[in-house]
C-alpha cells in the first residue's frame, strides 16, 4: 500500500507518495502552480467555491462547486471575491471557526475550507496516481499547538483516511533532503516558506539507521515568510495605492515575478498598469534590510544556538539544509552561513520546494522520529498564601518521550469536606516568547505566576472537560490524600496513575489525559 504525504503550506502545498523502492513527488495538472513560473509540483493553497444550478429529476437545486490551487487563483479575478480563501492554514490551530468564505447566505470557516482543500487535493492525487488515500501523513510547523494536529486528524478521519500521522515540518525536510542518515553528524534545517520560518537541529548517525530515530536537539518557529515580502514590495512600488485591496491583488502576480527574477537573475523590471520601475538585487536587499527580515532571521538562529548551548548532548552544527521558497531571497543563505561559519550550508534548488513532502513520505514509509515536547506543561494550583492561581511545572520543555513510568510524582492534600479533586493540565509558552521563569521551591518543584495579560496569554488549558477525581470518603484535611504519577508514552500522551492514600487503592491506572505538543 502506498503512503501519501502532503506538505500543507501557507502559500503552496506539495504532495509526495511513498511507494515500493522509493519516494516520488506528484505533479497535479490543473491545480498545480503555473504563474509566475512554469508548471511545478507546487499547488497554491487556495480555495474558491461557487454555487452551481443542477437538475435532479424535475427539480433544480444549488450545489457547491469547489476549485483549489491554480484553478482557484484563476477565478479570483480582482482579489476581493468573498468566495475565495488563501493563507487559511495559519488559523487552523487557533481560530478554526473563523469565517473565510461567504457564499450566498452561508459562511465557511477555516476548518471547512481546509477540509475542502484537502478533499479536492486527495481527489486530484487519486486521479493522477490511482493511489487511494488510506494512509496520510501531514507535517506540522514546530510552534503550532496540539489543536492544529487535532484539527488535521479530525479532517483526515472525515475524509475516510484510515491511518493519519504527523511530524515536524523541519524534521521532514531533513529526511527528504537526501542526506546520509547513517552519517554521524548534526544538521540544522532552515525551512523558510510563504508564511513561516521554521528551524530544527537534527542529530543523525549509525544509531539512526539502526533504530529509525532522528533525535531533535533544538527547534524554533517565527511567523515570517514570502507573503510578507510580497506585501513590502507592493508598498515599495505602489506606495499611494498599497491600501487598496483590489490593487494589491492585481499587482501581486507582478511583484512575485519581480521577486523571483531578482533573486535568480539579479535584476527585473516592475511593469503594471502603466507603471514601470526597475529593481536590482541591491534594491531588494536594501528593502529586506529596512523591513528587518535579516535581523529576524539572525534572532531565530541565535535562539537555536541558545537551545544548543543548553543541551548537554548537542555538539556543533555540521551541515545546514535550506528549504522553502523564501530561502531563495538574496543574502538569506549568506546570513545563515555567517552565523554558522563552521557548517557546510547546502542550498540545493532540487529540494527547496519538495524536501518537506518527500521527507514526510519517507517517514510514512518507515523512518521514525525520536522527538521531544516543545513547550512547558504545568498543573494549575492555588497558592496557599495568596489564594491566587499559579502553575507548577510538571513536564519541562525538551523532555524526550517516552519517559519512565514514574517520570513525575506529586502528592496532593485535601481539605475538610472536600468531595473531589481536579487536575488542570496547561501548556505554557507561545511563539516568539521566552520560556516562563520557573522559580524553584523547597519541595524541588518549579512555580510561576503570570503578572500581566500578555503572560496569562502564554497559558493554554488542555483538559477543561475532564471529570474530577471523586474523594470517598470526603476529605479530612489532615495529610496528603492523593499520589499522582505522570508519564509520557510513545504516542506523546500524558498519562496519570492516581492512588488514594486513605483507601490505599488506585483510582486511575496509566490513564491518558492529553496529547502533548
Amino acid at each position: 500500500m502506498s503512503q501519501i504525504a502532503i506538505d500543507f503550506g501557507t502559500t503552496n502545498t506539495v504532495v509526495a507518495v511513498a511507494e515500493a523502492g522509493g519516494v516520488r513527488v506528484v505533479r497535479l495538472p490543473g491545480v498545480g502552480r503555473e504563474q509566475p513560473a512554469e508548471q511545478t509540483p507546487l499547488v497554491p493553497t487556495a480555495v474558491y467555491v461557487r454555487e452551481m444550478m443542477r437538475r435532479w429529476l424535475f427539480f433544480r437545486r444549488y450545489a457547491p462547486q469547489v476549485f483549489i490551487g491554480q484553478a482557484a487563483l484563476n477565478r479570483n479575478f480582482d482579489g476581493s471575491s468573498p468566495a475565495f480563501a488563501q493563507s487559511f492554514k495559519r488559523h487552523l490551530g487557533s481560530q478554526p471557526h473563523r469565517p473565510v468564505i461567504r457564499k450566498e447566505a452561508r459562511e465557511l470557516s477555516v476548518r471547512e475550507v481546509s477540509e475542502l482543500f484537502l478533499r479536492e487535493l486527495l481527489r486530484a492525487v487519486r486521479r493522477e496516481t490511482g493511489v487511494r488515500p488510506d494512509d496520510l501523513t501531514i507535517p506540522t510547523p514546530v510552534g503550532f499547538y496540539e489543536t492544529y494536529r487535532a484539527e488535521l486528524q479530525a479532517i483526515a478521519r472525515r475524509l475516510g483516511v484510515r491511518r493519519f500521522r504527523t511530524l515536524d515540518e523541519p524534521v521532514a525536510a531533513a529526511l527528504g533532503y537526501g542526506v546520509n542518515v547513517a552519517r554521524d553528524e548534526t544538521l540544522l534545517v532552515v525551512d523558510f516558506g510563504g508564511g513561516t520560518l521554521n528551524l530544527a537541529v537534527v542529530r543523525l548517525g549509525p544509531q539512526t539507521m539502526a533504530s529509525g530515530a532522528a533525535p531533535i536537539l533544538a527547534k524554533h518557529m517565527v511567523l515570517l515568510g514570502g507573503d510578507d515580502v510580497d506585501r513590502w514590495l507592493i508598498e515599495h512600488f505602489l506606495m499611494d495605492l498599497s491600501d487598496l485591496p483590489e490593487w494589491q491583488h492585481d499587482a501581486g502576480w507582478e511583484v512575485r515575478r519581480v521577486k523571483e527574477c531578482v533573486s535568480r537573475d539579479g535584476t527585473a523590471e516592475f511593469r503594471w498598469n502603466g507603471i514601470t520601475r526597475p529593481m536590482r538585487r541591491d534594491d531588494l536587499v536594501r528593502l529586506l534590510t529596512e523591513r528587518n527580515l535579516y535581523d529576524e532571521l539572525r534572532t531565530a538562529l541565535a535562539e537555536i544556538q541558545r537551545q544548543l548551548a543548553e543541551s548537554q548532548s548537542a555538539g556543533v552544527v555540521d551541515e545546514v539544509l535550506l528549504v522553502g521558497g523564501s530561502t531563495l531571497l538574496p543574502e538569506v543563505a549568506a546570513v545563515v552561513d555567517a552565523v554558522f561559519p563552521q557548517a557546510v550550508v547546502r542550498h540545493d534548488p532540487a529540494f527547496v520546494f519538495t524536501a518537506v513532502a518527500s521527507g514526510a513520505a519517507r517517514f510514512a514509509g518507515g523512518l521514525a522520529v525520536d522527538d521531544f515536547v516543545y513547550h512547558d506543561y504545568a498543573i494549575a494550583v492555588q497558592n496557599p498564601q495568596t489564594q491566587t492561581v499559579e502553575y507548577e511545572l510538571l513536564i519541562p520543555r525538551r523532555t524526550r518521550y517516552p519517559t519512565t513510568p514514574d517520570f513525575a510524582v506529586r502528592y496532593y492534600a485535601d481539605y475538610a469536606g472536600m468531595t473531589e479533586m481536579r487536575f488542570s493540565v496547561c501548556e505554557v509558552g507561545r511563539l516568539g516568547q521566552a520560556p516562563a521563569p520557573w522559580q524553584p521551591r523547597p519541595n524541588g518543584n518549579g512555580y510561576w505566576t503570570p503578572q500581566a495579560e500578555e503572560q496569562r496569554a502564554m497559558v493554554l488549558e488542555l483538559n477543561p472537560a475532564d471529570a474530577p477525581v471523586p474523594l470517598r470518603p470526603v476529605g479530612q484535611g489532615t495529610s496528603p490524600r492523593l499520589r499522582v504519577t505522570y508519564s509520557i508514552n510513545a504516542d506523546r500522551w500524558l498519562c496519570t496513575t492516581v492512588d488514594d492514600l486513605v483507601r490505599k487503592q488506585p483510582l486511575r491506572v496509566n490513564e491518558p489525559v492529553v496529547r502533548l505538543r
